[in-house]
């Protein structure tokens, strides 16, 4: 009797969730990118999002880099000197790497990787 009222419960639970959206999935994109580098008062001089936008990254004036990516149902970023990024290209991905130990690094796929981040992984 017990475990049918457990069991009970937890189906309603679920079917609450469902109803209000327990699925919605927080994107990277272009917008999201520049109202980052606003929000940190900088400007974007050129951005890549990776194939499924779970990740982006930018570089902006003045040479720091914008890394975001999807945490949750939101978008976690973080600012960085452009001397504190490592860039690492292997066939398909571009991997980020961070002095900062509490951000840990970020592999980005692509089904062609932009030519600035390439360039950076030289």
């Amino acid at each position: 009797m017990i475990l049918a009222a457990s069991a009970g419960g937890v189906a309603f639970m679920v079917a609450v969730a469902a109803l209000l959206g327990f699925r919605q999935r927080a994107r990277v994109d272009e917008q999201s990118l520049t109202q980052l580098a606003a929000v940190e008062g900088g400007h974007v001089e050129v951005s890549a999002i990776d194939a499924r936008a779970n990740a982006g990254v930018a570089r902006l004036a003045g040479g720091r880099w914008l890394v975001a990516r999807v945490m949750a149902d939101g978008i976690g970023a973080r600012v960085f000197a452009a001397e504190s990024v490592r860039v690492r290209a292997t066939s398909g991905a571009i991997t980020l790497a961070f002095e900062d130990i509490g951000f840990p690094a970020l592999t980005l796929k692509f089904n062609e990787a932009p030519t600035w981040l390439k360039e950076m992984a030289a």
